[in-house]
């Protein structure tokens, strides 16, 4: 788990940076994201409890991004990944019983 949040650490200022200056979405350091998310819901499946401090710094690249994204079109980059990120929160914070 530290490897994993060392991970998400070092992309903290490409993800936020671009979103907060130009209400953009750095394509390169977004898929790297995502690939994390990917492995932190296979780490996490089935288990009780996350991270803390995991849990805070999704919380807030969530959160930053989502209040840049409010600035932007439906139809941009920055607003797409938001909505992205929230369906992978979804599925690491919670293993609902209507989704597959």
């Amino acid at each position: 788990m530290d490897d994993i949040y060392l991970q998400i650490k070092e992309l903290v200022i490409g993800l936020l940076v671009p979103a907060r200056t130009e209400k953009r979405i750095d394509a390169h350091v977004f898929e790297e994201f995502h690939k994390i998310l990917i492995d932190l819901e296979q780490e996490l499946k089935g288990k009780e409890y996350i991270p803390r401090k995991i849990a805070g710094q999704l919380f807030f690249i969530y959160t930053s991004l989502a209040a840049e994204a409010e600035h932007c079109n439906y139809d941009d980059d920055l607003f797409l990944a938001v909505g992205e990120i929230a369906d992978m929160l979804d599925r690491i914070f919670w293993e609902s019983p209507f989704k597959n």
